[in-house]
């Protein structure tokens, strides 16, 4: 089963900056086309994963504008160490939403 999210920059950030240790930290490239997550460990790059951008709202600042398509798949759930922690806040964050 695939779980489709489509967030911002400004939400992604939220959920990778309390993730960053001694032993892993992450930043976030965005460029035309596609945001690009970058994991780091202590003697350098660990992964990387590409998401295209879905939308940008033009009237907003970039962070909060730039909305990308997030695709959790069976295989990059077991490959991706990102995707665990980031699944868990936005299924939970998209649960306690008011109506």
């Amino acid at each position: 089963m695939e779980l489709c999210y489509v967030v911002s920059v400004s939400t992604l950030r939220e959920i990778l900056e309390p993730l960053a240790t001694a032993e892993a930290r992450y930043r976030i490239v965005t460029s035309e086309d596609f945001v690009t997550v970058i994991h780091y460990g202590p003697i350098g790059l660990i992964k990387q994963s590409a998401f295209p951008v879905a939308y940008r709202i033009p009237e907003i600042p970039e962070d909060e504008g730039t909305l990308m398509l997030m695709v959790a798949t069976e295989r990059s759930r077991e490959t991706n160490p990102f995707w665990m922690p980031v699944e868990k806040r936005l299924l939970h964050s998209s649960t306690t939403l008011p109506a």
